[in-house]
């Protein structure tokens, strides 16, 4: 059985490993949580496993998806472009993660989802965290985005 996954992510290296992971995560506004008292801000969805696709053959028994879970520590602001809070079923695709570094070591995370919308948090520092609940099971699809939107990693 595949086994899940817990990432920290602390730096912009960082980031670009946990966008990889997360790519094809299947989420709602429903599932998404600001706390702005705890400055905290959470997502939870279905990843799928990258780290369990093999290089062989594709075989769909082989792929699988597990709920996880996405932990945001010292947010600032959240902003939503094309994500609204009035329909909490709404299927979201996340595509990738982009950061953005700012001064002072304050950073920008960007949440970028299938059909352009985007949330982006404004952090006091990089403090990301995605941990995996529960038991994987299969699944038949494999995500493919080729109209994926092209994002910088800037230093």
């Amino acid at each position: 059985m595949p086994k899940s996954l817990k990432l920290i992510a602390a730096e912009i290296e960082d980031m670009e490993i946990l966008s990889a992971a997360l790519e094809g995560m299947i989420t709602s506004p429903g599932e998404m949580s600001y706390l702005k008292s705890a400055r905290a801000f959470t997502v939870m969805g279905s990843r799928f496993k990258w780290e369990d696709v093999t290089n062989g053959p594709e075989k769909e028994d082989s792929w699988f998806r597990i709920r996880s879970g996405l932990y945001f520590g010292d947010v600032m602001r959240v902003k939503a472009v094309g994500v609204s809070q009035n329909n909490p079923t709404e299927v979201l695709e996340l595509l990738s993660l982009s950061t953005h570094l700012g001064e002072a070591g304050q950073a920008e995370i960007c949440l970028n989802f299938a059909g352009g919308g985007t949330l982006c948090l404004t952090m006091e520092c990089i403090n990301v965290t995605l941990t995996d609940t529960g038991e994987p099971w299969t699944t038949e699809r494999k995500p493919g985005h080729d109209d994926a939107p092209f994002t910088e990693q800037e230093t």
